[in-house]
């Protein structure tokens, strides 16, 4: 009789656990039929930013503004390399209005814009502005800036920016400064004596703290004079 009241318990207790499992175990069950439903990737646009820039907020400064044209009339010359020249300029309104009022407003229409490279090579700079020949370049009427391909190192140019008008009239607007292309060899300068590698290693010995002011002087073993 005992073991009939302990059977009795047993599945009393089973059938209350199933009882207050039973709605768990359908929870679980609903979730796993479902389909997980993921958000929508968002496409991300590396120029985005770039092209449509976030304005700064409050108590952001905001980037500085560079102006295209700053009103001031200049022709700069830059060496680029020995064989490469590169020039930008500015005419301003001012130089514009100069040029009309002497020669009328159709001809700075019907002008066109020339870029004047003048080999100036071993001239003084005390002299008027004259060299040994020149090269022209008819430019894009828009154009403020140009590549110049002269192919000639160890020269000195300046360059000229003017209208050639429509009866083979030229006009100098801007006059540049004067540049000079570097040679495309090594140098032929001899006389300089640099301390041979052998006389560098043997005084590494000696150097304890930083460099010895004996050897940067010179002076040290293995330097010829």
């Amino acid at each position: 009789m005992d073991h009939v009241w302990l059977w009795l318990l047993g599945l009393v207790i089973i059938i209350a656990l199933i009882v207050f499992m039973l709605p768990s175990l359908r929870k679980h069950t609903t979730l796993a039929s479902k389909k997980v439903e993921l958000p929508p990737k968002r496409q991300v646009e590396e120029m985005a930013e770039e092209i449509c820039p976030v304005p700064p907020s409050k108590g952001q400064q905001e980037e500085p503004f560079i102006p295209h044209h700053y009103g001031v009339s200049r022709l700069v010359a830059l060496v680029k390399d020995p064989y490469w020249l590169y020039a930008y300029w500015e005419v301003s309104l001012d130089k514009q209005k100069d040029f009309i009022r002497q020669y009328g407003q159709a001809a700075w229409h019907n002008s066109r814009q020339i870029l004047r490279i003048y080999d100036v090579t071993g001239l003084d700079d005390r002299r008027p502005l004259t060299g040994h020949s020149f090269q022209e370049i008819y430019l894009d009427p828009f154009a403020d800036n140009w590549f110049i391909h002269l192919g000639q190192p160890e020269r000195s140019f300046f360059l000229e920016l003017g209208r050639l008008l429509p009866d083979g009239t030229y006009v100098n607007l801007l006059t540049s400064n004067r540049v000079c292309t570097p040679r495309d060899t090594i140098s032929p300068r001899m006389e300089e004596q640099w301390m041979g590698i052998d006389g560098i290693y043997r005084n590494l010995g000696n150097l304890r703290y930083g460099t010895s002011s004996l050897m940067l002087a010179g002076k040290e073993e293995g330097y010829k004079q």
